[in-house]
């Protein structure tokens, strides 16, 4: 650390601190030298504290290994993954922005909504991002299969220009059959070991995670319903007063549909939102790809633009953002 309180990773100037959670820190950072001397990245650390615990060091690595393969524009790019002073890294791209749950916390502030079309923009971009990693390839021509395991309102960032990129992969996981010799052995198996950060926020997870099942591309799409959900009502799906409470509601057969807090949610967002919703995964609609082409017919084009987009977060947060 420098006398500042800020890391030093060579190749990198820190130049504060964007957020730390229970796993790691991120930084703001400038590019000190090569091609790219002069861009603003996000430096995610692990916390020092952690650097010699080897279940915590194996999910870090699982993170940077499997978000280095991801490469596309709903997906925040990764550039760099390495140790400095015995604690691991990962570069990447700086969204220059606000996460969803702070646009949602925003809107809640003032008693607004986000306007339909606008919510179903968001969801159709998640889709895509989720579509690449689950069903993509990457540039060695194999296939992803990755699990984000975490899609929440607080890892889905919109840029001041509009852009809506899925992060935090931090407890992603391979799919069985996926080309898992990209990654460790070894930390392949302690991350899917129970564990610290085995699963996502429970108000997101499916109900077979809460019975002990394993992550899939179904469970992400339970995830992606629950954000939809929210974006449309600004509540949450399945809310609680505890984790126990939350449990319940996303055990129980019960699901509202958005419309009835808001009316004006059409029908067909209504039946897409509790297709994904669905307690048994094989009920739910099939892949991120098939959500993607339902949501995009439910909105207006001339509101799916990032400069539409760019302009409702600059009506919510002033010009600065």
């Amino acid at each position: 650390m420098t006398d500042a309180g800020l890391p030093q990773v060579p190749g990198y100037e820190a130049q504060g601190l964007l957020g730390r959670g229970g796993m790691a820190e991120v930084y703001r950072a400038r590019v000190c030298s090569g091609p790219s001397a002069g861009r603003t990245v996000a430096l995610k650390r692990l916390l020092p504290a952690l650097a010699r615990d080897a279940q915590y060091v194996a999910l870090f690595r699982q993170e940077a290994e499997l978000t280095r393969r991801l490469h596309h524009q709903a997906i925040v790019e990764v550039l760099e993954t390495g140790v400095s002073g015995g604690v691991p890294f990962i570069a990447m791209e700086y969204v220059d922005g606000r996460n969803l749950k702070e646009i949602l916390a925003q809107c809640a502030g003032r008693g607004i909504l986000l306007p339909v079309d606008f919510a179903a923009y968001v969801a159709h971009v998640l889709a895509e991002a989720l579509s690449h990693a689950h069903e993509g390839w990457d540039e060695h021509g194999r296939l992803l299969g990755i699990v984000h395991n975490d899609v929440s309102p607080s890892n889905v960032f919109i840029s001041r220009l509009g852009e809506i990129k899925l992060g935090d992969f931090g407890v992603a996981r391979l799919l069985p059959g996926s080309p898992q010799a990209l990654v460790d052995p070894g930390v392949t198996r302690a991350a899917l070991a129970s564990g610290p950060g085995a699963f996502g926020k429970i108000q997101y997870l499916a109900p077979e995670l809460l019975r002990g099942g394993r992550p899939t591309p179904a469970s992400d799409l339970f995830a992606l319903g629950a954000v939809f959900f929210e974006l449309l009502t600004n509540r949450r799906a399945f809310p609680g007063r505890d984790v126990n409470e939350v449990g319940r509601r996303i055990l129980a057969p019960e699901r509202p549909a958005p419309s009835s807090f808001r009316p004006e949610v059409p029908v067909a967002l209504d039946a897409l939102v509790l297709s994904c919703l669905q307690r048994e995964p094989g009920r739910r609609v099939a892949t991120a790809s098939a959500f993607g082409a339902d949501v995009a017919a439910s909105y207006d084009p001339a509101v799916g633009t990032p400069l539409a987009i760019a302009a409702v977060v600059r009506g919510l947060f002033g010009v600065k953002g």
